[in-house]
């Protein structure tokens, strides 16, 4: 018994297999699209960090300013890897008429999980220790702040 032939039944066979092939090469290429799309989104972030500028004061004790210069002059390598891994960066205290006034760059995503993380790592805590004896917060301060954080009204790049 010899098979029929049709013609159409060729044609849609044809027409069903691009099909499927097209589609199994767009599935294949869309995902690798998708792959360094990503990819390249992660990087953009890395290379974009939005920075953000932070300004703090507390008043420092007179009889305890000479010991709080001498703590910064040689500050614990482990306090100053804790604020690089908690994105500070270009971080400067400065002293005048019995206040001091914090000055850095904050470079990460989440700056409240960035200082939790400060806070709980126990040398960072000796640290505070040894410091916060020589300081004196200012009455005015937000509830929980050690340094009153300060409002930016002007920048100029």
């Amino acid at each position: 018994m010899s098979e029929c032939f049709c013609p159409l039944d060729s044609a849609l066979y044809s027409v069903l297999n691009t099909q499927i092939l097209c589609r199994s090469f767009l599935a294949s290429h869309l995902a690798k699209a998708e792959y360094w799309y990503r990819v390249s989104l992660y990087c953009l972030n890395k290379r974009l960090k939005v920075m953000k500028r932070y300004g703090m004061v507390i008043k420092v004790r007179p009889e305890k300013l000479e010991e709080y210069k001498k703590l910064h002059s040689k500050v614990w390598p482990e306090v100053l890897d804790m604020i690089k891994k908690c994105n500070i960066h270009n971080y400067s205290i400065y002293h005048k008429d019995g206040y001091l006034f914090s000055y850095f760059e904050y470079e990460g995503q989440d700056f409240q999980a960035d200082m939790e993380k400060m806070a709980a790592d126990p040398i960072t805590q000796k640290w505070w220790d040894v410091c916060k004896p020589c300081q004196e917060p200012l009455e005015t301060r937000t509830e929980g702040e050690w340094w009153a954080d300060m409002e930016e009204v002007f920048h100029c790049d």
